[in-house]
């Protein structure tokens, strides 16, 4: 939904609060202000802090950190010596912008979790460009969310995606009427990616199809696609429009528009090739918003500008082995934990890539990312000091951080013999916890996980510079 705010109004109600240039902030005298909504990544908080200046607030950025919740940026507004007119402040925001989910802060409550905000989030590497990657760097960016969650499964006709969990477990969120059995034996990839609206709530799920040149869903297959969607169920209302996204990829097809309990609105497109197929669709009824995020579509400025994403990708080899197929990639934001961790990684992300080499099996690399060095090295020690204290474990050097060899009793699958085998090298840097791992199936040597690990761009000073420096 579009909301059309009279900022001239919101500005003179404000006015009592936000009088100076300079913006006032919470302290002792007055220690009661307003949380607007909170984030894990510097970039995300900047964006969103630049859009609610936009609606007429005048906002400011606190950076809060804490043994039991990480590192958190916080988006707020207003200064009050006393409850109930900070309460009064916030009903009238609420009311005049229609925002929810809005939190009371005390000052003295947290005055010895605030530090300077850091704004130095750069990401040290440029995003990996493997050619197995191009569909997932075509996905589009968007100023007012936050990417939550990306996967991708690459078809090819010798690999199950049922044979492994990583893969099996990949689920996409379809529009109605459609389902992956329908694309399976189609398409080279299907890559999902999942938006959501920290001021608004909303979400947005894009997909991106890329077909086979030899496909059998017909010559206009957005046409087809829409049909489904709109012939899934008997609605009462149902229409379908041409609509040209003038994107990058020449993109053009139909919106839809159904009630299966109220109006919710699709987004079908297809490129000039014939070949490339993108999906979108809203939790709110928003044909503009969908149109907006359809032009946005092949533009340089993609996801992977969003940092959450970028500092991930960024950590990875320049290339991969010349036998080796990326068949599932998962990235996600952690929503719910359990154990001791658990309330320092809730928002944070992670990504999951698997392979398949053709010689060696598969093999997976896994990233967790972690806003803030002191975390990174809390939860790698409390998850790990038992190996890492462990003389009998094998160990290497990331710089100065600890890594190891991860060995488990299985059957080599190539001798069918019982015996002690890698099961993964798991390393960190100053904001990345990681595994390099063998799967089932894989035969990756000690050797050959560490030189994996000495490829991985972790930073100038996080690198295994030695592939043979086992300690």
């Amino acid at each position: 939904m579009i909301f059309r705010f009279n900022y001239f109004f919101i500005l003179l109600a404000y006015s009592f609060v936000f009088f100076s240039c300079s913006v006032e902030q919470f302290d002792e005298e007055k220690p009661f202000s307003i949380k607007i909504s909170s984030f894990r990544e510097y970039d995300d908080a900047e964006r969103a802090f630049d859009r609610i200046k936009d609606l007429g607030v005048k906002p400011y950025m606190i950076s809060q950190t804490s043994s039991e919740n990480g590192k958190w940026f916080h988006i707020m507004a207003g200064t009050e010596k006393s409850l109930e007119d900070i309460l009064s402040l916030k009903m009238n925001i609420e009311d005049d912008l229609r925002l929810t989910g809005l939190e009371i802060q005390n000052y003295n409550k947290i005055a010895k979790e605030l530090y300077p905000v850091d704004d130095d989030d750069d990401i040290e590497n440029y995003p990996v460009t493997w050619p197995s990657l191009d569909l997932i760097a075509q996905l589009p960016f968007s100023t007012n969310h936050v990417l939550t969650d990306v996967k991708s499964l690459h078809y090819y006709k010798d690999i199950s995606h049922r044979s492994n969990k990583i893969s099996k477990n990949i689920d996409f969120d379809w529009p109605r009427g459609l389902s992956s059995r329908m694309f399976d034996k189609n398409v080279e990839e299907i890559a999902e990616a999942r938006y959501f609206d920290p001021i608004y709530k909303d979400e947005v799920v894009v997909h991106v199809i890329k077909l086979h040149e030899k496909h059998e869903l017909g010559e206009e297959v957005s046409k087809m696609i829409a049909e489904k969607i709109l012939n899934s169920k008997k609605y009462n209302v149902k229409k379908m429009d041409f609509h040209d996204s003038n994107n990058n990829w020449g993109m053009k097809g139909y919106t839809v528009t159904i009630n299966p309990r109220e109006l919710k609105s699709y987004l079908v497109q297809e490129s000039a090739s014939g070949l490339l197929i993108a999906l979108f669709q809203s939790t709110n009824n928003d044909i503009n918003l969908l149109k907006g995020f359809a032009s946005k579509i092949g533009e340089d400025k993609s996801i992977e500008d969003y940092h959450s994403l970028g500092r991930i990708l960024g950590a990875l080899p320049d290339n991969v082995g010349s036998t080796e197929r990326l068949v599932a990639f998962n990235f996600e934001t952690k929503k719910s934990l359990r154990g001791k961790t658990a309330l320092l990684e809730v928002k944070e992300t992670n990504a999951d890539f698997l392979f398949n080499d053709s010689a060696k099996g598969t093999i997976v690399y896994q990233f967790e990312n972690i806003n803030d060095q002191a975390i990174t090295d809390r939860i790698f020690k409390k998850r790990y000091s038992t190996y890492i204290n462990d003389s009998k474990v094998e160990k290497l050097l990331v710089g100065s951080r600890d890594a190891f060899i991860y060995k488990i009793r299985r059957r080599n699958p190539e001798t069918r013999r019982i015996a002690y085998m890698a099961e993964s090298i798991i390393f960190q840097n100053d904001r990345l916890i990681g595994k390099v791992s063998n799967y089932r199936d894989g035969l990756y040597s000690d050797a050959e996980l560490i030189h994996k690990l000495s490829s991985l761009r972790l930073g100038e000073n996080f690198q295994l510079s030695e592939p043979n420096n086992v300690l």
